[in-house]
């Protein structure tokens, strides 16, 4: 028998540490040439940074190839890859709301795609942090489909 328990314990010792998964996705739409992105990026790598590694994961749709003078075929396969890239993470509705613009970033629950905050350039990175924290105690605490943070939602863009 006690050879049958530290066979048992040994094997869950050797298994080490389980592959974090991310608490909290931060959805950001992003364009390289857009100033409000220049600002905001950063913010959120100092911010995201403060964190336990794997427990935020930063999906950026990116945009930068969509420029005025785009043809529509470039637009189209652009926008359809941040389509699908949304999509794989549970936030195509989020397309929906923000498609097209930048300077903007969302973190959403991973395990159901809730919108939990919103950033914006304004906010510091700090401020940025905070709202992180609240994020994953949203994530890891509220009940999914419910998970509403106090202050205002997220906006949406008509």
């Amino acid at each position: 028998m006690r050879a049958i328990l530290a066979i048992l314990i040994f094997g869950l010792m050797s298994l080490g540490p389980a592959s974090a998964e991310p608490v909290v996705k931060v959805i950001n739409f992003a364009a390289d040439w857009r100033p409000n992105c220049r600002i905001l990026n950063p913010r959120l790598d100092e911010a995201i940074a403060a964190f336990e590694p794997g427990s935020i994961e930063r999906i950026d749709l990116d945009v930068t190839q969509i420029r005025r003078d785009s043809s529509p075929i470039e637009r189209a396969k652009v926008e359809t890859d941040a389509r699908l890239l949304a999509d794989q993470h549970k936030a195509a509705y989020l397309w929906n709301w923000y498609g097209g613009i930048t300077g903007i970033a969302v973190a959403i629950s991973a395990d159901t795609g809730e919108a939990l905050t919103c950033f914006m350039r304004p906010m510091s990175a700090k401020k940025i942090q905070g709202e992180l924290k609240l994020a994953i105690i949203l994530a890891e605490k509220g009940t999914p489909g419910q998970r509403k943070p106090e202050g205002p939602d997220c906006p949406v863009l008509n």
